[in-house]
């Protein structure tokens, strides 16, 4: 505005200028000058409105990254990345995902002849994600909308929906039963067996409690034909040190016969930074009449007399990751699940995953992987497979 207001300004004083200099001058002249100073003028102000009708629709950066909606104060951002996974089985063909080892063919199993190894490529892992920020007299209200191609038979498929305004979350999102602080960074999609990592639609709750420390509460659907939602409840600190979190979990499943009978699990994970490049972590989950840990068993059935029961599985991982440098990193993580449960189809599954990482650039992931999985079953059958997977990222 100053700079406008200074071209009027000089606009005015050089017509004078101008007319002081030329000398005497006749009132016919002095009003064309005038004249031609007022046309200038009204060009200067069809140019400043043409400029601002322009700001209305013109993409500027947005608050929280990417760019802002014209006309709005909405921000939005893409990202996302395409991955490329190249793997070799030995002994199994257990196709697109490791899965846990829960599918590994038994020791004297009859198998088709691809079952004695293979090799295979997909591209499934590869994502988009859209998110935005809006600010309120609320604060910020954020929406994320993320999907990946991990659907069956690569169908494109909803990771996470949701919307979140203060400390309200609404939608599809990660569940609060898994520890976002502690995780395996694996090259395999699936990463180790015993671990609890579900995307649910739930509605949540997030309140501060102290420094480094807030609690979550949440709802989510309950188990499938349940009468009743799971009921959900987490404490997390993290510090600079590393991170602790602890979350409970109660619900009920109904059959159809009438019976019912209550679920509950418990989620204990910690991270702990042992130096500036060393991480060590560990989880623990324990579940009752609730399938929710990787490589677990079907959590309810019923005993000899027909009565509805609840199965028991505990199961979880210890890792430790390493950066050698700004773009090379490794990791070594095992999971294990032990199901108390006659009927299930694995009494216990264990996996090793060992890899190396290195990162050329911050957008761009390439990792080699050795994979090593076993099981058992309760009649004391036992399969093992192998597998090595090469993991080429780029994102956006």
């Amino acid at each position: 505005m100053i700079g406008k207001i200074s071209f009027r300004v000089a606009l005015i004083g050089a017509g004078t200028a101008l007319a002081l200099g030329l000398g005497p001058v006749n009132a016919s002249e002095i009003d064309d000058l005038k004249a031609e100073i007022d046309a200038l003028q009204k060009r200067l102000a069809k140019i400043e409105a043409a400029q601002k009708e322009a700001a209305k629709t013109a993409v500027t950066a947005g608050e929280t990254g990417g760019f802002k909606m014209p006309g709005s104060g909405t921000s939005i951002s893409i990202s996302g990345y395409v991955k490329g996974d190249f793997y070799i089985d030995s002994d199994n063909d257990l196709g697109t995902t490791f899965g846990y080892a829960a599918g590994i063919r038994l020791d004297g199993e009859a198998g088709d002849d691809d079952d004695d190894g293979a090799v295979g490529a997909h591209a499934r892992q590869s994502r988009f994600r859209l998110s935005s920020s809006t600010p309120t007299d609320h604060g910020a209200l954020n929406t994320v909308i993320e999907t990946d191609f991990y659907g069956d038979n690569s169908v494109l498929r909803l990771r996470q929906a949701y919307g979140e305004l203060g400390p309200v979350l609404a939608g599809q999102a990660w569940s609060i039963r898994g520890d976002d602080h502690t995780y395996a960074d694996t090259v395999e999609f699936d990463g180790p067996a015993g671990v609890v990592a579900t995307r649910t639609p739930q509605l949540r709750l997030t309140l501060p409690l102290g420094e480094g420390l807030y609690g979550q509460m949440a709802v989510e659907p309950a188990i499938s034909g349940n009468e009743v939602p799971t009921f959900l409840a987490a404490l997390r600190y993290s510090s600079g040190w590393g991170a602790v979190n602890v979350t409970g979990a109660v619900g009920r499943y109904d059959d159809d016969s009438g019976q019912n009978v209550t679920t509950h699990s418990l989620h204990v994970g910690a991270h702990l930074n042992a130096t500036d490049a060393t991480r060590v972590m560990a989880t623990l989950n324990m579940t009752r009449g609730d399938a929710q840990i990787y490589g677990g068993s079907v959590a309810v059935g019923t005993d000899a007399s027909g009565d509805l029961e609840a199965h028991d599985s505990i199961g979880g991982f210890a890792g430790v990751s390493h950066g050698w440098s700004d773009s090379m990193r490794s990791g070594v993580y095992y999971g294990w699940v032990k199901n108390d449960n006659p009927a299930a189809a694995n009494e216990s599954v264990q996996t090793v995953h060992a890899n190396v990482i290195w990162s050329p650039v911050p957008q761009a992931d390439i990792g080699a992987e050795i994979i090593h999985g076993m099981r058992e079953t309760p009649a004391g059958a036992e399969g093992d497979a192998t597998r090595f997977q090469i993991g080429v990222k780029y994102g956006f």
